[in-house]
This record gives C-alpha cells, structure tokens and sequence, in this order.
C-alpha cells in the first residue's frame, strides 16, 4: 500500500480548491474520497500497476465464520492488501465538535470501529488510509496519536505530516503483526 502513497498523493494535489470548499463547508465526504480512489485504481490497473482491486470486498473472520467488507482489497502481484478510509474533517468551520482526538475515540464516524475491524482479518497487509483535511498542526496530531487507546498502538502511521499540503494530510496506518 505505501507503492501507491505517490500516486494518491499525486492525484489529490490538484483537487485543492474541493478539499478547501468542503472544510469551508464543514462537510465529511468520504465518498468522493472512495470515488476519487476508484477512478485512480482504475487506471492504475490499466497501466498494469495493480494486479485488481475491489470496492466493498467481503473478507472471512476467521474467528467467528463470518464476513465483513473492507473499502477495498488491492492485489499486486502475489500480494493482497486490505484497506479501510476515512475522511477525517477537522475544519470545524461549522462549529462541529470534531477535532482529530474524536476521531481516535469514536466508533462510529472514527477510527476505533476500522482498527477494530481490521484486527479480526488475517493477513500482514492490513491499512487505515485516513484523508485529513485541513493538514493538522504537529502538536494536535501527535495529540491525537497519543490519545488511541493502548489496545490500538500496534496501528502505526507510515507518513510522515511534513510530506504534505496544507489542504490534505494523506494518513496511512498499518497494523504491525
């Protein structure tokens, strides 16, 4: 999942006036973030540069016989990579009460209920791709880092804030096995 980091980031960068009107608008829209991911693995996969990908992908729970669906499931080559997205608006122009740190500890519109998920899955390639908008300050990132709950500490973040814009932060997570 970090091979494709460039390219996300590549097909972001130009789309900084949506991502300014939607946190001037206070809006969440992690669907245009999947439709946005959608058109680019598309080409990608023309260009021969992922094996497939999949939206919605059902996966086993091992532990329980069940199945559940992951945003997407990427192949390359003979590897399988397991996604889930958030959009993580913190603009709070609206006088919304979100801020990174409820993010860390809501389970429904943050990150907890996706770490959870993920946990149940098999396999290494396990990713939290997180689309924060606006780019959060240093201290409040690291803030809201250090507020997950122990239990989550084994998700790591692979991206550094300083290779970013000031209207998107690309956040990517991986479960260290």
């Amino acid at each position: 999942m970090e091979r494709l980091l460039p390219q996300i980031r590549g097909w972001f960068e130009p789309k900084t006036e949506h991502l300014l009107a939607f946190a001037r608008a206070d809006c969440r829209l992690e669907g245009w973030f999947k439709g946005e991911l959608l058109v680019l693995f598309g080409r990608l996969h023309g260009e021969h540069r992922l094996r497939s990908f999949e939206r919605e992908a059902n996966v086993p729970i091992v532990a329980t016989g069940k199945r559940t669906q992951v945003d997407f499931r990427i192949r390359f080559h003979d590897e399988t990579h397991l996604c889930e997205l958030k959009a993580l608006r913190i603009s709070r122009a609206g006088g919304t009460p979100r801020n990174l740190q409820f993010y860390c500890r809501n389970n429904t519109l943050g990150l907890i209920g996706d770490f959870r998920k993920l946990d149940q899955l098999e396999g290494k390639n396990k990713w939290m791709l997180g689309f924060v908008y606006p780019k959060p300050t240093e201290a409040d990132w690291n803030r809201a880092i250090d507020s997950l709950a122990s239990e989550f500490h084994h998700w790591k973040v692979v991206t550094p804030l300083s290779e970013t814009s000031d209207a998107l932060f690309v956040a990517l997570w991986h479960a260290e096995v």
